[in-house]
């Protein structure tokens, strides 16, 4: 991790490990919240990211690639199962590896 300056003070860039999250969107913006849940289920610590339309894109692009390259040199990856179904209606949908 790079410590980077802000205001004349080094500081050390935050680090959330994310073992759930919820993506939605509006017409605006792709909402990303990402979760450190416990292992009863209670969401212990959260970041919220929001990104334009072409910015999502891109990150779809870039994961991809990664993924791509990850699975080549370490084998394949399965997705996490889901809550629900899959939603297409830009309400929220929320991805939980806990749900069995």
């Amino acid at each position: 991790m790079t410590p980077f300056f802000f205001s004349g003070v080094m500081r050390m860039p935050k680090v959330l490990f994310c073992n759930s999250f919820e993506v939605g969107h509006s017409k605006e913006a792709f909402c990303l919240v990402f979760k450190f849940q416990g292992p009863n289920g209670n969401t212990i610590e959260e970041t919220y990211v929001a990104v334009s339309p072409s910015g999502a894109k891109t990150l779809i692009e870039q994961l991809a690639a990664e993924m791509k390259d990850y699975e080549k040199e370490h084998g394949q990856v399965d997705p996490w199962k889901t809550e629900g179904k899959p939603n297409s209606s830009g309400q929220s949908q929320n991805v939980n590896p806990l749900v069995s």
